[in-house]
């Protein structure tokens, strides 16, 4: 029987795995999947929601009574032309990863996949210091200016790498970010600008990370299916998409085979109702368009970011989960 680990790797690398993997949470550190994600010692998980100041600088406001991430109502860097003057968090400090050796201990005890989660990448960081749309103007009116400021940011996670490589060498198996790239429609930026401005640094972190000995992976929601084929080209593994019915689902099938898929089902339609049979409807054809017959999709199990945050119910979180594993594609074909 093949180990957590094993299913992982092969479902990334299209190399068969005998059953469909599934994730733990992402959000938090547990070891209710295939995977365990494992964290820096982060002042605020903002993702989590409550409001605070990260590591950055960055200000995170919620709503009364939400439960979600809330906004960054702060601008740190106000010329771009000062883009050195933004202080990057001393990724290289061990204070981040002391209790790192417990967590990734127990994870190899019960041989699961782990990766390590380590926030924004670039666009999200870029705008959440910069502003929102003074980014937008200045990656078509100062694009190679641009260029150099997220090679600034991206020293965070070569150095994040490069702290792993020295001291977990072989421990860890992959290295995560977010970065969303679409709205409802589209990109948010062309794709040109997308591959003359992002995709040279995601190339330089992806390959780092290569060298590593980690695998890639992204979430990004929104309708980003024009972004795809260059976060592939620049070394991306895995895709987290958590709003698929915005593509159509069926659009997905372009890159079958070229990318892994992290998915449970759309967390804006499907899985805040209460429409199972729609709920098992969509699961095939996530599996019918992401997945080959040796690989290529990881079920995101649902977990409490969707609970608290999305609004799913927990009976529809459950069911997701229960048709993913009576749909198994590898399982039925006695891989």
């Amino acid at each position: 029987m093949m180990t957590s680990k094993e299913l992982v790797k092969r479902a990334i690398h299209f190399n068969t795995p005998e059953r469909l993997p599934f994730t733990g949470s992402m959000g938090q550190t547990d070891f209710s999947g295939d995977t365990v994600a494992i964290f820096p010692d982060f002042p605020l998980k903002w993702w989590l929601g409550g409001g605070g100041t990260d590591e950055w600088g960055s200000v995170w406001e919620i709503e009364p009574g939400s439960k979600d991430m809330g906004q960054v109502k702060n601008i740190i860097l106000e010329n771009l032309d000062d883009f050195a003057s933004v202080k990057i968090p001393d990724a290289m400090n061990p204070d981040r990863y002391k209790h790192w050796d417990e967590i990734i201990s127990r994870a190899e005890k019960e041989n699961k996949y782990i990766v390590a989660c380590n926030g924004t990448l670039l666009f999200e960081r870029a705008h959440f210091l910069y502003g929102y749309e003074k980014l937008l103007m200045d990656i078509v009116l100062e694009p190679e200016k641009v260029i150099n400021y997220l090679r600034h940011i991206s020293r965070y996670h070569l150095d994040t790498i490069r702290y792993i490589t020295e001291n977990f060498a072989g421990r860890i198996h992959g290295y995560r970010g977010t970065d969303d790239w679409g709205t409802q429609n589209a990109p948010v930026i062309s794709p040109n600008s997308f591959v003359q401005v992002f995709k040279p640094v995601y190339r330089e972190i992806f390959q780092v990370a290569h060298d590593a000995g980690m695998d890639t992976w992204m979430h990004s929601c929104g309708q980003n299916i024009p972004i795809i084929p260059h976060l592939i080209e620049a070394g991306l593994d895995v895709i987290n998409l958590m709003q698929p019915n915005v593509f159509p689902i069926p659009k997905l099938a372009e890159f079958k085979g070229k990318i892994c898929f992290e998915v449970n089902a759309d967390e804006q339609t499907t899985l805040p109702g209460n429409d199972k049979q729609a709920l098992a409807n969509e699961v095939q054809a996530l599996l019918d368009s992401c997945c080959t017959d040796k690989g290529g999709l990881i079920e995101m199990r649902t977990d409490t970011m969707f609970y608290d945050a999305m609004h799913v119910p927990v009976e529809m979180g459950e069911a997701c989960h229960a048709e993913y594993r009576a749909r198994d594609p590898f399982i039925k074909k006695g891989n």
